[in-house]
């Protein structure tokens, strides 16, 4: 009999060591969410480059900027320009900019890691009844009510969560920034799986739940315990497919959602959080324990739900065994309300004692607050010392960018450059720069300590400024990038004159083996338009999406228990999700090492259906997808056998 089966594996593949660090860092997780509304960040590439900064100075590792809002992207989107006919948010088209490309930037330029936020999820629009270019342009797409209508909730008009082709929309969306930015993760919230729970009254969803019940109708009362379970399974088996997915993208970036607090997630908007770390479907969870009330002992009585009335207890919905997964979203500021920095260090203190090791703010302007004083004091006391987060198993995954000034040692120069700082002349990296004559012969060459052997993003830094740049840069700066011992190069011309080109430009995308070397080169005389050329910085940073296997180990304070927590402990076959299926479920496996794995599926007449995995896996979890559809219903037992061990588990197939 033909089986019908997707393999889905995870590995995490490694290579030999190559740097060690010195300085000891902590395992925690410091993030903050960066919004494009209340806030003027993102709308200014200045601004971006500062607040890079400033975070990464104060000890903050992560940065969640949001990507979707308001049925538009905040990168620009092939996929939205297709199908609704609008690349990027409106402002930052008129601007010729992506602000997501410019963030990634600096904050992989200053060790941070970036985790793109889609914040509006399912969400089709805020205050306006037509829904919007979505469901104006699908309206099978709206989520209605038991009276059949189209309904806000909050403020917040809903797509269907359920809807297949809902669904592929923000999967094609995730996959699409994963695709095309160096990314370290991507992140849902409480709209991301989420549907009002008074939604589900459409008409696929109803012919849906009347297929699988019979024909029954579903409850006209939408808190029905049963109506509510089995749309938020719904929805959770969706996230499975959305951690599937990123995964086979690339095993190394993290899946993180930020729910709101349990159980009224799961009674308003179907969120079930619980169950979502039970199926292994989220590498870190951030509640959003947002009180009413902006005090630190309102915000310990949610802590204290989430995780046991005491340090060390039990009794939250987030179980132990889950608990290194957790950094809570904690509330720095609500529209003009800023939460005090004693309050939040407070908040943060709370957080210690009960053993969680990390948090993530909302947002990034309270950082910033009361003359810097919160993000500052946190620098000085929580996050003194530097983090890495967890689940990185101990590796530094974004090493600070190498940089070299135009004025470093290494840099060599030929022919006659002026030194200009600003003031009329355009601001440099670190205040000043150079300027060379077209046609003078004059060369600027950067010597550079490239650190790995790896794939590396190449940038120069534009200097520009209004009085000068327009009528004294060239449009044709040439930079010569090196790579392959020299042998080969990539040459890119940059508009110096163009107020968006200000700062750092890509200029290439090379593998470069380590060891000292030149990378990159300008020369006057390649220039074609007669202008003067400014030579300023030039940085390389390490390309994750094309060398995710590029160990840096660095020392950390975790205790062994704590490491134990991160790395498989055990060789184990875990019980299928969901269980009883029809006609798909998930089995998931962990090895301690790499070995052989066969896992097969029988029947209780002990006939062999299908083999699921036959071959070498790596250490870590895996899991596989079985498609029970040309099985009759019944029981059917799966068999993991490695390493002269042998497992077995029981599944049940109902049609």
């Amino acid at each position: 009999m033909a089986v019908s089966m997707a393999l889905i594996v995870s590995l995490l593949v490694h290579v030999a060591p190559l740097t060690a660090q010195q300085t000891e860092y902590a395992e925690e997780i410091r993030g903050v969410w960066v919004t494009n509304v209340a806030s003027p960040m993102l709308y200014n590439k200045d601004s971006i480059a500062d607040a890079m900064d400033y975070l990464a100075a104060n000890g903050i590792n992560v940065i969640f900027p949001v990507v979707w809002n308001k049925a538009e992207t905040q990168y620009r989107s092939e996929l939205m320009l297709d199908r609704f006919g609008v690349e990027i948010e409106g402002v930052f088209a008129s601007q010729g900019r992506d602000p997501l490309a410019e963030l990634i930037v600096e904050a992989h330029r200053n060790g941070m890691e970036v985790i793109p936020w889609f914040e509006y999820g399912f969400a089709a629009t805020f205050g306006d009844q037509t829904g919007g270019r979505l469901i104006q342009a699908n309206p099978q797409w709206a989520a209605r009510n038991s009276s059949g209508q189209f309904f806000s909730k909050n403020g917040f008009y809903w797509m269907n969560g359920l809807h297949p082709e809902v669904q592929e929309l923000l999967m094609s969306l995730i996959h699409e920034v994963i695709d095309n930015y160096d990314i370290d993760g991507i992140q849902g919230d409480d709209r991301l799986p989420a549907m009002p729970s008074e939604a589900g009254y459409d008409a696929f969803t109803v012919e849906l739940y009347k297929s699988e019940h019979d024909g029954a109708s579903p409850p006209d009362g939408y808190l029905n315990n049963d109506w509510l379970l089995w749309r938020a399974d719904k929805l959770t088996n969706f996230l499975g497919r959305l951690y599937r997915s990123v995964k086979e993208k690339d095993e190394n970036l993290i899946v993180s959602m930020s729910p709101s607090h349990y159980n009224f997630s799961l009674r308003e908007y179907l969120q079930d959080t619980p169950r979502w770390l039970d199926s292994s479907y989220v590498d870190m969870v951030h509640p959003q324990l947002y009180p009413a009330q902006r005090t630190a002992e309102q915000y310990l009585q949610r802590l204290k739900e989430t995780v046991g009335p005491e340090p060390g207890s039990t009794g939250g919905y987030i179980r132990p065994e889950h608990r290194h997964k957790l950094a809570p979203g904690m509330l720095i500021r609500a529209g003009n309300e800023v939460v005090s920095p004693a309050t939040v260090r407070q908040m943060v203190a709370f957080n210690r004692d009960y053993g969680i090791n990390g948090e993530v703010y909302f947002f990034y302007e309270g950082m910033g607050a009361a003359n810097d004083f919160l993000a500052d004091t946190l620098g000085a006391t929580f996050y003194s010392q530097p983090a890495i987060l967890p689940f990185r198993q101990g590796q530094l995954r974004r090493p600070p960018a190498t940089i070299v000034n135009e004025t470093d040692a290494g840099v060599s120069r030929t022919g006659s450059w002026q030194a200009v700082i600003p003031s009329p002349a355009p601001p440099g990296y670190e205040g000043r720069s150079l300027r060379g004559q077209a046609g003078s012969g004059a060369t600027i060459t950067y010597t550079m300590d490239v650190p790995y052997d790896a794939w590396y993003r190449v940038y120069a830094y534009t200097p520009w400024d209004a009085n000068t740049n327009p009528n004294t840069a060239t449009r044709v700066a040439p930079y010569t990038v090196y790579h392959n011992a020299g042998q080969d190069s990539v040459v890119t011309t940059i508009d110096q004159t163009a107020f968006r080109n200000r700062g750092w430009i890509s200029i290439a995308n090379v593998y470069l083996s380590a060891g000292s070397q030149q990378v990159v080169q300008i020369k006057t005389n390649d220039i074609t338009d007669s202008r003067p050329v400014f030579a300023d910085a030039v940085m390389l940073i390490l390309d994750r999406s094309k060398s995710p296997d590029v160990e840096i180990p660095v020392a950390t304070s975790l205790t062994p228990d704590e490491l134990a927590l991160e790395r498989p402990r055990a060789v184990a076959l875990h019980p299928a999700f969901p269980n009883p299926f029809n006609p798909t479920t998930h089995i998931r496996f962990q090895l301690e090492e790499s070995a052989r794995v066969q896992l097969t599926v029988y029947d209780m007449l002990g006939r062999q259906v299908a083999t699921l995995v036959d071959g070498v896996r790596g250490a870590g979890m895996h899991q596989v997808l079985f498609d029970g559809s040309g099985l009759a219903s019944g029981m059917y037992v799966y068999r993991m056998q490695t390493g002269g061990q042998v497992f077995t588990q029981k599944m049940m197939l109902i049609k």
